[in-house]
């Protein structure tokens, strides 16, 4: 339920494992833009024990080098291309391509993705899910993966709560092309700056990044602004903050942002849902679905609990957080040993 990357992974895990499944999505088509743009090598490393060729490693950008302003001033340089960092840096790529690579994967398995097709109706029981669709058709399923997003219709028919909060301020994103010159494979990040903000500059294409800022016009938050050629999207949206209470409702299993949301901070979400994803089928398989509540529970609380940590320091102004974010990074930059955990921890779930 649900054809975004969660609910495509879980379809592409099914189909490696022989077991025949339906993907539908409410939407009418695929979406043409992009919300998640870094993928984690465990990520890659997840998709590819179900069998996803490694397409995905081929046509990304590798995000080796980035660098830390603390309100515009430089605070640290990481260039992380040896081998003793290949297999902790992550990848940039639109999760539109994303989800066209996983489409096309599933076709050539035979499966093709229903879309303006909706749950109207979940009833789980014992044995099995019977599911009202808005296409008319009632079908029986031995069990039910709900990945159909943030506002999960299954989630709320079946009354799991889903505690937490809004954040009051809308944050930013815009994708733009930049002209030929500037360097396009360079993450940047400027934290702690005036009034709690911070921008994000990360790389999704050759000449193309994504800006983030926690206020509505991303672009206007960047401290010196880039030369944009074109700008392909600029909108806000609203950060939640929130988890089900449990993955679980009988036969019925819940993944990605269906059960779990949090700010872009970390870039953790989208990789965090095709785990699940990938995780429900695993347990359905290995009989041990028992357990897949309880563990992913767990692991999507830790992700949240780290994210908003980080969400917090690089926006705080007090002194005391901002004396603790230079020492880090001379420790990071004076140590290898703690650089690479770092580095490790950036793209661990």
């Amino acid at each position: 339920m649900g054809a975004g990357p969660t609910g495509l992974a879980a379809a592409c895990a099914l189909s490696f494992y022989g077991i025949h499944c339906r993907i539908v999505e409410r939407r009418t088509k695929p979406c043409e833009l992009s919300r998640a743009v870094g993928i984690f090598p465990c990520t890659i490393r997840r998709l590819l024990k179900v069998g996803v060729p490694d397409i995905l490693t081929s046509e990304a950008m590798k995000l080796c080098k980035v660098e830390y302003l603390q309100a515009g001033r430089p605070l640290l340089f990481l260039d992380n291309r040896g081998d003793a960092y290949k297999e902790y840096v992550g990848f940039g790529l639109p999760q539109n391509r994303t989800e066209e690579i996983l489409r096309g994967f599933l076709l050539e398995q035979g499966v093709s993705v229903e879309y303006g097709v909706a749950a109207v109706e979940v009833d789980p029981g014992e044995r099995g899910v019977t599911v009202v669709l808005s296409d008319g058709s009632v079908e029986d399923f031995d069990w039910l993966i709900a990945a159909d997003g943030v506002h999960s219709t299954v989630r709320e028919q079946l009354g799991i709560p889903f505690p937490g909060e809004d954040l009051p301020q809308p944050w930013g994103v815009a994708d733009i092309d930049i002209d030929e010159g500037c360097d396009s494979d360079l993450i940047s990040v400027d934290i702690q700056r005036p009034g709690n903000q911070f921008t994000i500059v990360l790389p999704i294409g050759r000449q193309r990044v994504r800006v983030v800022a926690p206020q509505p016009d991303a672009l206007e938050a960047l401290g010196q602004p880039l030369k944009v050629r074109e700008i392909r999207r600029s909108g806000s949206f609203q950060i939640s903050i929130r988890q089900a209470e449990s993955y679980r409702f009988r036969r019925v299993l819940l993944a990605g942002d269906a059960a779990h949301c949090h700010s872009p901070v970390g870039g953790k979400g989208m990789n965090l849902g095709i785990a699940d994803a990938i995780a429900a089928v695993e347990t359905i398989v290995t009989g041990r679905v028992d357990s897949y509540s309880t563990e992913r529970h767990k692991i999507g609380a830790a992700t949240i609990r780290k994210t908003e940590v980080a969400r917090r320091i690089i926006t705080s102004n007090s002194s005391i957080s901002k004396g603790c974010v230079r020492t880090l990074a001379k420790l990071i930059a004076t140590f290898p040993v703690v650089r690479q955990a770092y580095i490790q921890n950036l793209t661990r779930l």
